[in-house]
């Protein structure tokens, strides 16, 4: 079966009011192609044939923008799913069972990365994982003085560190054996999702992400990356 990759575009975008209010947030411009255009021809560049939309929110937006999108891309092939109702990160994946191949990848529809997809879709084929999560680093500077002291007794101020967090990226590597986990037509996020796996022993991996990655999640990472 060709690479597939499955793209969640049914959040509601509401740290990106008001821009979101009649536009979904992968729908989004910048510049002059919409952020879900920009990722779908990474994924193309990546050797991914078959590309699901997973929508809801304004999924009329995205029924008119389809003609569109399959004649830009008119090598791979793109297809929409339309939830009835919120599913989660992971409910939506329930809804295109029958289409997936044994191993796809899951991008949530606000990430723009120029990450090496494809090298790592083909690694991840070849191993034992059933899940990889990808992750990234990021530091996070602190805007107060921190004190370190003893007994009461300053022992050095460091003015306004940084702290390193590494965080989900939204990108995900899926064997379908793990989609029995995930139940049908409910709410379910990845989160829940991971820590079952835990539970029940499954092997899940992780890596870290290189070169450039950003969430667009708020209007001021979305004014920046434009």
């Amino acid at each position: 079966m060709k690479n597939t990759a499955i793209v969640l575009a049914g959040g509601l975008g509401k740290r990106l009011l008001p821009l979101t209010k009649t536009i979904p947030k992968p729908l989004l411009k910048v510049g002059k192609k919409t952020i879900l255009e920009i990722i779908i021809t990474h994924l193309e560049k990546n050797n991914f044939k078959k590309i699901i939309i997973a929508a809801r929110y304004k999924s009329e937006k995205f029924n008119l923008i389809m003609p569109y999108l399959n004649k830009r891309f008119k090598n791979i092939e793109i297809k929409l799913s339309i939830e009835k109702k919120p599913l989660g990160t992971c409910g939506p994946i329930k809804l295109v069972e029958e289409e997936l191949p044994e191993k796809f990848l899951l991008i949530n529809g606000d990430i723009l990365t120029n990450f090496n997809l494809k090298s790592n879709f083909i690694q991840f084929k070849k191993s034992q994982s059933k899940f990889l999560a990808f992750s990234k680093k990021i530091v996070t500077p602190f805007r107060f003085g921190k004190i370190v002291s003893r007994n009461n007794r300053i022992l050095k101020i460091i003015e306004k560190p940084e702290y390193e967090n590494e965080i989900l990226s939204g990108i995900y590597l899926f064997d379908k054996e793990i989609l029995k986990f995930i139940p049908k037509n409910k709410y379910y996020g990845i989160d829940q999702l991971i820590n079952k796996l835990i539970d029940k022993k499954v092997h899940i991996t992780k890596k870290t992400l290189d070169g450039y990655w950003l969430d667009i999640g708020e209007i001021q990472t979305y004014e920046k990356v434009k």
